[in-house]
């Protein structure tokens, strides 16, 4: 019998080509790959939907985007840090997770690793603290380790031994990945035949 690789689905919440936050979840999806998962990276600009409200699943980019995460054995949410908080293009998209029915509701039992890209640490912490309501919110299980991410941290670069935080963020990151696929339960989420509720579950 084969062994089912897990599949994970990662989402960048910055809508500028070649962010940070873009980077990290490119790094990330690389990651997953070379560990024997299949990926789908959502960057920014894939997921400017319009506002959230029931029934947009019809559009053909939300429903691309809900289909994966119907199949998501595992997410990775890469948020920049907005004034403290996560981006209003992430959290809008992840409101329309809201629709999901069939083959579970919202992101229920699928592992979700969280990192936060910002300057400081301050807002960091509170965006990846958001990162992580948020997920429980959706039912998701946020890995034991969430990760912050500075701004200026390159994980392309060559390692250097001056720059301790560099391979410091490169552990962690990993680290989180192998939670996240180490939670996994490849096949579990069973996505041929994706319904939605017909109305959301929101006011």
């Amino acid at each position: 019998m084969a062994v089912q690789r897990p599949h994970v689905v990662l989402v960048s919440g910055s809508i500028r080509g070649g962010s940070t936050s873009e980077k990290v979840a490119a790094w990330c999806a690389r990651q997953c790959v070379q560990r024997g998962a299949t990926v789908e990276v959502f960057r920014g600009v894939d997921v400017e939907f319009p506002f959230y409200r029931p029934g947009l699943h019809q559009d053909q980019r939300v429903r691309r985007f809900l289909d994966q995460l119907a199949a998501a054995d595992g997410v990775v949410l890469v948020s920049p840090t907005y004034h403290g908080a996560i981006s209003g293009l992430l959290k809008n998209a992840l409101d329309f997770a809201n629709d999901l029915a069939v083959p579970r509701v919202f992101l229920d039992g699928v592992p979700l690793g969280c990192v936060a890209v910002g300057a400081g640490t301050q807002g960091t912490a509170s965006t990846l603290t958001m990162l992580r309501t948020v997920g429980h919110a959706l039912r998701a299980w946020p890995t034991p380790l969430g990760v912050t991410v500075r701004t200026w941290v390159d994980l392309d670069e060559a390692p250097d031994a001056s720059r301790p935080e560099q391979e410091h963020c490169r552990a962690q990151l990993t680290e989180m990945v192998a939670q996240v696929l180490s939670m996994a339960r490849p096949g579990h989420a069973d996505a041929s035949d994706v319904r939605f509720a017909p109305h959301g579950r929101l006011a």
